[in-house]
């Protein structure tokens, strides 16, 4: 009778594990933006993941002088990276930023949602970059609207006009 009852038990706490494990589909937000820098890899619209075309009529050709100069700015070390700093605050995660476009730095304060992947971020000061990628990276910071991704790759996403575009980092 003991063992029938203590077999039970047992089927009862392994039924019971998998609803338990299933109840949360919140991110860990703070293990996601904090802890590591972020360096920008491109820009994309939704739905692509194809560098957007910021450069105009002469695109993304090294004769752009203009395509270039944001390739040569991507690639030097300090450039375009993020470092969040926070915890969480009763349900979302949030905190202070800090870093840097192509010609100038940027800070401020986020704040993200782990149930919805809501986003706002707060830049301080008008920051102005000369690069045509920095300024792309500055107005996507101001406009961001939600994140995805995860430890390893994070992807914010905003409004350009009628277009949602992302930036997408990997820790560095």
């Amino acid at each position: 009778m003991k063992t029938i009852r203590k077999i039970s038990y047992l089927l009862l706490v392994i039924s019971i594990l998998p609803i338990l494990s299933s109840c949360n589909n919140e991110d860990d937000v703070v293990k996601i933006f904090t802890g590591k820098t972020w360096k920008m890899t491109f820009i994309a619209e939704e739905g692509s993941q194809k560098q957007y075309n910021f450069w105009g009529e002469q695109g993304m050709t090294s004769e752009n002088a203009a395509y270039k100069n944001s390739m040569d700015a991507l690639a030097k070390e300090g450039n375009f990276i993020l470092n969040f700093e926070g915890g969480d605050l009763n349900g979302t995660a949030g905190g202070s930023f800090g870093g840097r476009a192509s010609t100038t730095s940027v800070s401020g304060t986020w704040n993200a949602n782990g149930e919805s992947k809501r986003l706002d971020i707060t830049v301080e000061g008008k920051p102005v970059d000369k690069d045509v990628y920095g300024k792309a990276f500055i107005t996507g910071l101001q406009n961001a609207i939600r994140y995805g991704g995860d430890e390893n790759n994070l992807y914010i996403y905003y409004k350009d006009g009628q277009t949602t575009k992302f930036l997408a980092f990997h820790p560095q």
